[in-house]
């Protein structure tokens, strides 16, 4: 199976998450992060045997830690406070304030529900999936300038979450995956879990 395409990166604050409840979205706090160029997931497991009889009696190898790290086009002012926990102060209609966010030391990002749809190509079938990932906090991405030269140096935006389990669950689950024959199916599903379009 291989993969052809990456899209639609959506997050939504989620500021209480109770044990053994999945995290449900609040109307009109979803945004789009920014087109997606690339998403790398690494989940690592721990390893713990038990020795007994001179072997391994038992073996802990549940989840230990969770990374996800993004690179989209570009992150509006609006989408970087979301997602980072910064300052943010929409452009004044009536004076000359200027759409701004303010960064601070202290500032401390939200736990987000994410998600985006990956395209496949099975026997030259095209496959829809969706990831929802229940609890992910986001740090800031790396930046970096340059002088216009020759050639464009495209800049892109890279940030790095930590995924969490979600606790009170018999597997403490941690992302769905959800698969459709079409791309409006999953892009409408993800619109339905995130409210998107909710009335």
């Amino acid at each position: 199976m291989a993969q052809i395409g990456l899209k639609y990166p959506i997050a939504a604050p989620i500021e209480n998450y109770v044990d053994g409840v999945l995290p449900e979205v609040t109307k009109e706090t979803a945004f789009v992060v920014g087109k997606m160029i690339s998403a790398e997931k690494n989940i690592t497991y721990s390893d713990n045997p038990l020795y007994a009889d001179d072997g391994i009696a038992e073996n802990d190898t549940s989840m230990s830690e969770g990374k996800l790290t993004i690179v989209v086009d570009h992150m509006t002012l609006e989408a970087q406070s979301k997602m980072y926990g910064h300052e943010y102060t929409k452009k004044g209609a009536e004076d000359s304030t200027p759409e701004k966010i303010v960064r601070g030391a202290m500032d401390t990002a939200p736990y987000h529900v994410f998600g985006y749809y990956k395209t496949l190509m099975k026997d030259g079938k095209r496959i829809y999936q969706t990831t929802i990932i229940y609890k992910i906090k986001f740090t800031p991405p790396k930046e970096s300038a340059k002088t216009k030269e020759k050639s464009i140096t495209w800049g892109t935006y890279e940030s790095e979450g930590t995924i969490e389990c979600l606790r009170g669950f018999k597997n403490d689950p941690y992302e769905e995956t959800a698969q459709f024959d079409t791309e409006k199916e999953a892009r409408d599903y993800l619109e339905k879990y995130f409210k998107l379009n909710a009335a």
